[in-house]
């Protein structure tokens, strides 16, 4: 006659849980909990559950204490105004403004730029690069004379271009700009300018006499 427990299924493995709680108690802090899912479907329950403990095992340490700067060199330079502005009353404008009446802004994407405001000073740098190489490319042309005739651009032009690209000097070079080479251009340019309408009449302002006639303002270069 064979004898049958009933639940015994069930009870031995509660009887190992049991077991196993009481060692995670002794080993673990009384407020550390161990869950482990049972899924629905199981209908007696039945976990099985292995552990292996390694023996003279120790906790481990923590080292709570906080984290220093071994140099100050490892501090990140943060930079809280990365896109600087160009205040609208700046002399920049003018200067572009006055280039660009005289078209020597040659793309459209650089014309277009010249009228943003609030601009960007970085913008403000790329359009100056981009002036200074347009206004040195005639100063490089093999027939400077006759065009230098034609050419709509002043001495006091080439002066302020000259003066803006002292002014943002730091800046140009970190865009790659050459700024000693290209004042040493514009300089170049300037003398030529002077050389080649040394005695030109250039006619000012023209206005309407009392009497009549004519009155007709010239400025000698």
């Amino acid at each position: 006659m064979k004898l049958t427990i009933p639940g015994l299924r069930i009870l031995v493995p509660l009887g190992i849980m049991a077991v196993l709680a009481g060692i995670f108690t002794f080993s673990v802090s009384a407020d550390s909990t161990i869950s482990i899912p049972v899924p629905e479907n199981v209908k007696d329950k039945q976990v099985t559950l292995s552990l292996r403990i390694p023996p003279n095992t120790e906790p481990l340490k923590r080292d709570q204490s906080k984290p220093t700067l071994a140099s100050k060199r490892s501090l990140i330079i943060w930079n809280n105004n990365p896109s600087p502005k160009i205040a609208n009353t700046d002399e920049i404008h003018s200067v572009f403004n006055n280039f660009m009446r005289k078209g020597w802004f040659k793309t459209h994407a650089s014309r277009a730029l010249v009228s943003v405001r609030p601009m960007d000073k970085y913008y403000a740098i790329r359009l100056l690069q981009n002036l200074t190489e347009n206004v040195i490319e005639i100063g490089l042309s093999p027939n400077f004379a006759q065009l230098s005739k034609n050419c709509n651009l002043t001495v006091s032009d080439i002066e302020d271009l000259r003066r803006m690209l002292k002014r943002f000097e730091k800046d140009l070079i970190i865009f790659g700009a050459n700024v000693s080479k290209s004042d040493k251009d514009l300089l170049m340019l300037q003398e030529r300018f002077k050389k080649a309408r040394q005695g030109i009449l250039k006619v000012i302002r023209v206005e309407g006499g009392d009497d009549g006639g004519t009155v007709i303002h010239l400025s000698v270069e």
